[in-house]
């Protein structure tokens, strides 16, 4: 029959203790990992609150420029070719060697279809000096 070795309760207590400390110090570096993770995900929200309230907005401004006379008297003239008593129509054809319709602009596949039809194209980028 084999004897197990004689441990001192001093020998049992530090590694119980040792153990405590370590399962604390796992835990503890666990909870400061996950508290990390959240500040950053609340940072990266905070952003897109920031950037979807800009885009509410914008919305909110072109709904309302759209329930304007303005904007009808335009589509009005533009697109169903409607005139003022009194005013003449007058329809300009293309020059000489030069298409009819342009080329319709390839649109940024990152921005809504929306800005891109009332807000306009995006700044051109601009070269940087020395890049």
């Amino acid at each position: 029959m084999s004897r197990l070795p004689h441990l001192s309760l001093t020998t049992v207590l530090v590694c119980a203790a040792a153990v405590a400390i370590g399962s604390f110090a796992v835990t503890s570096a666990r909870y400061f990992v996950h508290n990390y993770q959240l500040h950053q995900q609340e940072s990266q929200m905070r952003g897109e609150i920031v950037q979807l309230n800009r885009d509410h907005a914008q919305l909110v401004a072109i709904r309302d420029y759209l329930k304007t006379d303005q904007y009808i008297e335009q589509i009005a003239r533009r697109v169903l070719g409607l005139v003022h008593p009194g005013e003449t129509l007058v329809i300009v054809s293309a020059a000489h060697g030069v298409p009819a319709t342009a080329t319709p602009r390839a649109v940024r596949g990152d921005e809504p279809w929306w800005k891109e039809l009332y807000i306009g194209p995006p700044p051109a980028a601009t070269p940087q000096p020395g890049g």
